[in-house]
């Protein structure tokens, strides 16, 4: 059976990969995982853009920061259970009722414990500032609804994002036409807090939609005690690194907010997020491998590194191509899309494009080491790169501005790859990693058919 993408591919890709189904199946989760990120590039970008215009830099700029606040937080919320469930679901079909009504508690006990910090943390740390209080405590209850997110972690396991990614772009695409309704309404500064809430509430609701037409039901979850534990046991070292790659993704919005204003936070977010709109990319094919890997590994030990390195040499090739590409052009994007009032963004954008590097590279090496089931690593090398990245927005924060810390960003993120060199045993993976980064090997790779 020829799956709904194949029969609009090019005939080339259709011989090569017609009746192989397991192929197959995860070019089309990469496909409808590629498209969702794609509906958000191009409606996300255009309606973000319009309210980045809107807002301006100082109000914009409080949004982000709070936004970035409440995401310090997050990771108590995620408890590093994504990929330790998928890894499960798809290893143990059988516990699925058990995996998931026990993912979906402890991901429920997670949110509500970080909305109440961060909002605390906040009100002690400003307690001048009602407007931004106001903000993070919108912000903070939007965590609450990504327990849901469980049934995301179902669909990915069985290779069927497809409609996961129908639900999320329905929400995403109705309170894209309530952002622009208001704006034109000249809405405030809160309404549009409000309205990335009610995006989460509808996408959870669209979730438990598809999980329920899939013919499951929520109610047949039984959270355990003892499955809790061991998926704890598992997911820790990736908790502890969540909450290292938060730090360190998010904090430098954080101290640009402290160390110098909100406008400037407005200017470093509209970089970073043209920027980071891409990491969809070796997300979705992360997702999409990870169970074909799984499966192979306990196969043939050959194969799977064969494998491994190409799913390499694919992330090494796009990242490069875009770093370049967003760099070099950063003046002009940043010119057309935000005008003016946001010129200071485009040396940002050009020093955070390259960033994607070690970025799409990290997501492969974190493959491996989840089939190996050794997730102290992630910790090691995040923590590695949170502490660096740290010292360098203190020292170059103040001097450079917005462009410092990107700065301090790129060099935190190589670093994190790098930094598996120190870990026995996992040196091969760096080889790798250098390998993929070959400019022979990329231009094999870019222009192979």
């Amino acid at each position: 059976m020829i799956s709904d993408w194949l029969r609009i591919a090019p005939r080339r890709i259709r011989d090569r990969v017609e009746g192989r189904s397991r192929v197959q199946a995860v070019l089309g989760n990469i496909s409808w995982l590629s498209a969702d990120r794609i509906v958000r590039l191009g409606v996300g970008l255009i309606v973000g853009l319009w309210v980045a215009r809107y807002l301006g830099p100082g109000q914009y700029g409080a949004l982000n920061f709070a936004s970035a606040f409440v995401a310090l937080f997050g990771p108590l919320a995620v408890l590093g259970l994504d990929s330790v469930v998928i890894r499960d679901l798809a290893a143990q079909p059988d516990q699925e009722r058990r995996t998931l009504g026990t993912a979906f508690i402890l991901k429920l006990v997670g949110g509500v414990t970080s909305g109440i910090l961060a909002i605390l943390v906040f009100a002690l740390s400003r307690p001048e500032d009602t407007r931004l209080q106001w903000l993070v405590v919108i912000f903070s209850g939007g965590v609450l609804f990504q327990s849901m997110d469980v049934v995301d972690f179902w669909f990915q396991a069985q290779v069927r994002s497809k409609h996961v990614v129908l639900a999320r772009n329905a929400s995403f695409l109705i309170l894209a036409v309530a952002r622009v309704i208001m704006i034109l309404s000249h809405a405030s500064l809160a309404a549009f807090a409000w309205a990335t809430l009610a995006e989460l509430a509808l996408c959870a609701l669209g979730l438990l939609i598809i999980y329920t037409n899939a013919g499951r039901s929520v109610l047949s979850w039984i959270p355990q005690m003892k499955r809790a534990r061991e998926v704890l046991r598992d997911s820790w070292p990736l908790f502890l690194a969540g909450i290292s790659i938060a730090l360190y993704m998010r904090l430098d919005q954080v101290m640009i907010g402290y160390l110098l204003n909100e406008s400037s936070v407005g200017i470093y977010s509209v970089a970073i997020r043209l920027v980071e709109i891409w990491y969809f990319l070796p997300t979705a094919i992360a997702a999409s491998v990870l169970p074909g890997l799984i499966q192979v590994r306990s196969e043939n030990e050959q194969l799977y590194k064969t494998r491994l390195q190409t799913v390499y040499d694919v992330m090494g090739a796009l990242s490069l191509v875009l770093a370049a590409g967003i760099s070099l052009l950063s003046g002009l994007i940043i010119g057309i899309l935000y005008g003016q009032a946001y010129a200071a963004a485009a040396p940002v954008l050009s020093i955070y494009a390259w960033g994607t590097v070690p970025v799409f590279l990290g997501v492969a090496s974190s493959q491996h080491f989840l089939v190996e089931n050794r997730n102290r690593v992630s910790l090691f090398r995040t923590f590695v790169g949170l502490v660096i990245n740290v010292i360098l927005n203190l020292i170059l924060i103040p001097v450079w501005g917005p462009a410092g810390a990107a700065f301090a960003s790129l060099v935190s993120q190589c670093a994190v790859v790098v930094s598996i060199w120190f870990v026995p045993g996992a040196r091969e993976q760096v080889t790798m990693i250098f390998r993929a980064l070959n400019p022979f090997r990329l231009a094999q790779v870019i222009f192979r058919s």
